[in-house]
């Protein structure tokens, strides 16, 4: 049985056609949809007739309750795995979100990868929980019914569990031994009256059972057979100790003499841990080590006799005993077990070493975490990684709106002026606001690598028009090398000159003291896609184009190059350098459906290339996009068309409103979706059917646009719509057609642009229609 086959899927989403959306995708990965729910009041009342084991939760919902409501009401029923689908990503909805204690955080817009990914790692968290959950009752529950003694104990020899066959057998009452030490409870003896040392398996080495006397809290003296093992948690730290023990027979058994003197409590214990492979001290009150097992006397490179007796301090270097002694110092004092990370320059590792009270001293195991360390901070980064992209996210719509109001605004003064005096400075001002546009995408496909919104282009006119903007570094020689013949391929150019800006960066800061940078586009062989192997198909082409930048600069060293894409890795701390650049090309790459490698030599140079294919999508992705419709003028004027806007941004929609109407369009404004949708039925009662519709995609704490459009498109399903956003990733901006939308239109944008966008489509769909 597969993880699909077991997991029940309740998708809670107030946008119906999203949700839609995701049941589709769930179903084609043989996940069982159970249902789609509006409200968390919906989802709580069918709960239990649904039985979910994963629920897929927006935060905006419709009804009273808002996703985080719901999600801790559902906990408090049952523990299922949760996973919020939002928008939100304003940090109070994250942390409230987080004491929900979620499986995930998937933040809109998502691709089908991403969903797919959220949902197998939330299920298989889920699954193992409940494993886990199942395991440890199974485990009680055997215990508790085994004729055999069990006994429990922490590291530092407190009994945690004790069955009633060990009860019986010791003579303390379950309730009792709870708490106490394991050699108040469990005294065992040799036949001789000497003291038993209890002998732990590591590992995986071959129990030992013998024949040894246990004195009971009575002072009975009863034979047993006995086997020990350490405990180790699910990240193979020890935990504590698992005795075994069966009484034997009195027949043929001569009871041991009585000992002399009761041995002290704690001592028994340091002969317990002799075979354990992580290093273990024991220190007295006075810091002297009493006790060093073989691995300890490995980390500390000395003989038994030669460690015994040092003080614990002189063993680090005095850094690390100013920082960490304190800590010590007050669990000794106050009988607390502590916990400390630090890095131990002799060996150049991470060592945890944890520390508990002990006779009059402590008890101290020290693991190797170096592994660890890493671990965690590669997951830092990506935690650094979500917070930016949650960030990006965040603003970049209320950022893309004030842009549109700069830029539209600044066009419009451009085109008042035009016939009567030339400002230098309104153009500097609109390239300024470009560059802050490429800015934010930059940031987005960064955090997210978004989905590219594709159009035609030609390879070699983008990378000339790149050179037309670009800054030329001095003395660095450029050349560009185009294939001629090239075909047109579907690609986001905006995207793509992001890409090529960062490699050619790279490239002039290869080169100092200058150089050469060679720019190649070209359409592969196999023997350049495939170097030194050998290809069956000798005829197979691939289907792409390449694009090849070439330094003659200092190279990376061959320990850098597995890191280069990692974010934040860069060899230029000291000159400020993010180390982002080339985590951004390889996510513009994947997004692409395409690739990048790095081939580079120390010193003599770094070429980078990224191949993109042919999309089979292309038709699709570029035929709503804004290429056709920007192709070319309209065959013929439209007369006042009537067009219904809704944009949630008053700036925005009233530069909307004053641009459109400057063309004799007949104009009708709306704030949120639900006037959207009333304003359209009116119109529509009155026989006065808008045109067209221009709608914002993201309406925060309202109905967006493609919520918007699913209820238009069910009062009339020939609604003629564009879609507007800041967040140019979002997959409706890449497919709008999928969603009902004849075109896009990203924000930030000039007012002429939203002008030839709507008479182009106006125009090339037709006015169904009379006015």
């Amino acid at each position: 049985m597969t993880v699909t086959d077991r997991i029940r899927i309740l998708i809670v989403e107030n946008e119906g056609l999203v949700g839609c959306d995701m049941a589709a995708s769930l179903g084609k990965l043989g996940y069982h949809v159970v249902a789609i729910c509006a409200s968390g009041e919906e989802a709580l009342e069918r709960f239990e007739e649904l039985n979910p084991d994963l629920v897929l939760l927006d935060v905006h919902l419709a009804g009273q309750m808002d996703g985080i409501d719901t999600a801790t009401q559902i906990q408090q029923r049952r523990q299922v795995a949760i996973v919020y689908v939002t928008a939100c990503a304003d940090l109070e909805t994250v942390a409230r979100a987080r004491q929900t204690h979620p499986q995930g955080y998937l933040l809109k817009p998502f691709n089908h990868d991403e969903l797919r990914l959220a949902v197998e790692v939330a299920a298989q968290r889920h699954l193992e929980e409940i494993d886990r959950r199942r395991r440890e009752h199974s485990y009680f529950e055997a215990f508790q019914s085994l004729a055999d003694g069990v006994i429990a104990s922490d590291l530092a020899g407190g009994i945690v569990f004790i069955n009633p066959a060990a009860a019986r057998a010791t003579g303390w009452r379950a309730e009792e031994a709870v708490g106490r030490s394991l050699h108040e409870v469990f005294r065992i003896f040799e036949s001789s009256g000497e003291p038993a040392e209890l002998l732990p398996v590591e590992g995986s080495g071959e129990p030992v059972e013998r024949t040894v006397w246990l004195t009971t809290r009575s002072g009975e003296r009863v034979p047993i057979h006995d086997r020990s093992t350490t405990l180790r948690d699910a990240q193979g730290q020890l935990g504590g100790l698992l005795i075994l023990f069966r009484a034997q027979p009195l027949e043929q058994q001569i009871p041991p003499p009585a000992p002399a003197h009761t041995p002290q409590a704690g001592a028994p214990l340091v002969d317990v841990v002799e075979s354990i492979s992580d290093p273990l001290l024991a220190l007295d009150a006075h810091w002297r080590l009493t006790y060093a097992n073989a691995s300890a006397l490995r980390l500390f490179e000395r003989t038994q006799a030669n460690l015994l007796g040092v003080s614990f301090w002189d063993l680090l270097p005095a850094a690390l005993r100013d920082e960490h002694q304190e800590a010590f110092a007050h669990a000794l004092l106050h009988r607390e077990a502590v916990n400390r990370d630090l890095y131990f320059e002799g060996k150049r590792a991470w060592l945890e070493l944890r520390a508990y009270p002990f006779g009059e001293g402590m008890l101290m195991l020290v693991q190797d975490v170096t592994a660890k360390r890493e671990e965690a901070e590669r997951r830092s980064r990506l935690d650094r990684l979500e917070s930016l992209g949650l960030l990006a996210r965040g603003f970049a719509h209320d950022f893309n709106n004030l842009l549109t109001v700069l830029l539209g605004n600044i066009s419009l003064a451009e085109m008042r002026l035009r016939n009567a005096i030339t400002l230098p400075e309104l153009h500097t001002a609109k390239q300024a606001t470009l560059q802050a546009q490429n800015l934010v995408q930059q940031l987005l496909t960064f955090a997210r690598g978004g989905a590219p919104i594709k159009r035609l282009t030609n390879i070699g006119d983008l990378i000339d028009s790149f050179f037309t903007h670009h800054s030329r570094a001095s003395r660095i020689d450029y050349r560009i090398e185009v294939q001629p013949g090239l075909p047109q391929i579907p690609v986001d150019p905006a995207q793509i000159r992001r890409l090529l800006g960062n490699l050619i960066r790279n490239a002039e800061q290869a080169q100092p003291e200058g150089g050469h940078i060679i720019v190649r586009a070209f359409a592969p062989d196999h023997a350049q896609m495939f170097p030194g192997e050998m290809v069956a198909d000798q005829g197979f082409q691939p289907e792409g184009i390449a694009i090849e930048v070439q330094d003659m600069g200092e190279g990376i060293l061959a320990d850098h190059l597995p890191h280069i894409f990692e974010p934040y890795f860069s060899t230029r701390k000291s000159e400020n350098a993010t180390g982002l650049g080339l985590t951004v090309c390889e996510s513009i790459a994947k997004a692409h459906g395409g690739t990048i490698t790095v081939s580079s030599e120390p010193g003599r140079g770094t070429t980078v290339r990224f191949y993109v294919p042919l999309d089979a999508d292309a038709e699709e992705a570029d035929a709503f996009g804004l290429s056709h419709v920007f192709d070319a003028a309209p065959d013929a004027p439209v007369a006042n068309p009537r067009i219904l806007v809704l944009e949630d941004d008053p700036l925005v929609r009233n530069l909307i409103v004053r641009n459109l109407a400057s063309q004799n369009f007949e104009v009708v404004e709306s704030a949120e979706g639900g006037e959207t949708v009333r304003l359209y039925q009116e119109s529509m009662n009155q026989g006065r059917v808008f045109d067209l519709v221009i709608l914002d995609l993201s309406i925060p704490n309202g109905m967006g646009g493609v919520r918007t459009m699913e209820k238009l498109r069910a009062l009339d399903p020939d609604v003629l719509a564009i879609v507007s956003s800041g967040y140019s990733d979002d997959p409706v901006m890449a497919k709008p057609a999928a969603f009902g939308f004849a075109a896009v239109l990203p924000k930030p944008y000039e007012p002429a642009d939203m002008i030839r966008l709507v008479r182009s489509v106006l125009a090339t769909r037709g006015i169904k229609r009379g006015v």
